[in-house]
């Protein structure tokens, strides 16, 4: 029993982690969120005896408040490296940077000025480069900024 509560655990955690690598920070608080209080009312499962029902319900509220907290800040420090680069860099200055929690090699390239583009009045062309075990891909675009964030529209 045990070992089947920790393989359903590490199985919701890896699906957790991977589905964050393309979610917004939304989405991904969400997932966190569900995926810790599911792990956490399994473990709390484990327990026995009289009051067992609040040592699950417990072990769903705290895992859920941990695993939301997780998911929010998983994607945040790429979001400050791109939002760094589209803000500061010059014409075809490239950033580039290492997400250790996902072990993903970024670089992106600013390939024009400001611009205004479909009612947007704050955007930029760019490259976008990300490396994972030794698989590239890339994206070109325009980016525009919206509120404190850097978003693709095309």
């Amino acid at each position: 029993m045990k070992h089947t509560i920790s393989r359903l655990t590490i199985i919701a955690l890896m699906i957790t982690l991977t589905a964050c690598a393309t979610n917004t920070r939304e989405q991904n608080t969400v997932i966190g969120a569900g995926t810790g209080a599911v792990a956490g009312g399994l473990l709390g499962s484990l327990a026995t005896g009289a009051g067992a029902g609040w040592v699950i319900a417990a072990g769903a509220i705290v895992g859920g408040l941990v695993g939301g907290y997780v998911g929010h800040s998983m994607e945040s420090s790429d979001d400050v490296h791109m939002t760094m680069a589209m803000d500061h860099n010059a014409i075809n200055q490239p950033s580039h940077w290492k997400n250790d929690k996902t072990g993903v090699w970024y670089k992106i390239v600013p390939t024009s000025g400001v611009f205004a583009y479909k009612g947007s009045t704050y955007c930029r062309h760019y490259v976008a480069y990300g490396k994972y075990e030794g698989k590239t891909t890339k994206t070109k675009g325009i980016a525009c900024r919206s509120n404190e964030k850097w978003q693709q529209v095309r």
